[in-house]
């Protein structure tokens, strides 16, 4: 997705065009948070179902606890790289690995900081991370703003999928406590899972989230945007 989002980045930035490159910076921003919200917040809330799941013999109890750390991590990692795309389209190649440098010189005070803390200890690594990412992202969001002098609309790019995604995995949650009584544990899991996509998809039409511009730019997105029109969807 990185790479398909420099393409209208690009374009808008040496058009010159001010507004078509806030609406092309905005898709990017809300097609990120559509898919990286909810995957991180549904694996921070049912961190310790999913690792009772994948690693049923090595301590489930203690792999969640640090999975519910990076889950929330996981919102910020993966939110950066597009943005770190979008300021390589500027020609800004520079300033990803600065930020970089900057994010891990925080993870790396922050791992020695608090690992050392009995009651912390191996949680410390992954707060490491999940500030270390939180910061990159942060700051090149603020340097992508600075440097094309756009000011996208945040509250409304993060917040349909911020509320999608906190009914879904509450309704997930609620569906792993419920069908745990009557089903094997890892297929409770399984169970939830698919009941917080199927609710999140539902969400996410019902909002109108997306637009025709932000479908383009996901892979097949021509036969996507076409099913979704047919059913008046998408704006």
């Amino acid at each position: 997705f990185s790479t398909s989002a420099l393409p209208s980045v690009t374009a808008a930035w040496t058009q010159g065009d001010p507004k078509k490159l806030r609406h092309s910076i905005e898709s990017v921003l809300r097609v990120v948070a559509l898919i990286t919200i909810p995957c991180g917040l549904g694996l921070s809330v049912m961190a310790q179902p999913i690792a009772a799941l994948i690693y049923p013999r090595n301590n489930p109890s203690i792999i969640g606890r640090i999975l519910t750390v990076l889950g929330l991590a996981s919102i910020f990692a993966a939110t950066s790289t597009p943005i770190n795309s979008m300021l390589q389209a500027v020609g800004r190649v520079d300033l990803p690995v600065k930020l970089m440098v900057v994010g891990l010189v925080v993870k790396v005070v922050l791992n020695y900081t608090l690992v050392g803390i009995p009651e912390i200890n191996v949680l410390g690594a992954g707060t490491g991370t999940l500030v270390c990412y939180f910061i990159i992202t942060v700051l090149a969001l603020f340097y992508l703003c600075k440097i094309t002098g756009t000011r996208p609309k945040f509250f409304p790019i993060f917040f349909k999928p911020a509320l999608a995604a906190a009914v879904s995995v509450s309704a997930a949650w609620l569906v792993f406590r419920g069908s745990a009584r009557i089903l094997h544990g890892p297929a409770a899991t399984l169970v939830a899972i698919l009941a917080a996509v199927v609710l999140y998809t539902v969400c996410i039409l019902w909002f109108r989230a997306l637009n025709r511009h932000d479908v383009l730019m996901l892979p097949h997105g021509q036969k996507i945007v076409k099913i979704l029109e047919k059913h008046h969807w998408i704006r």
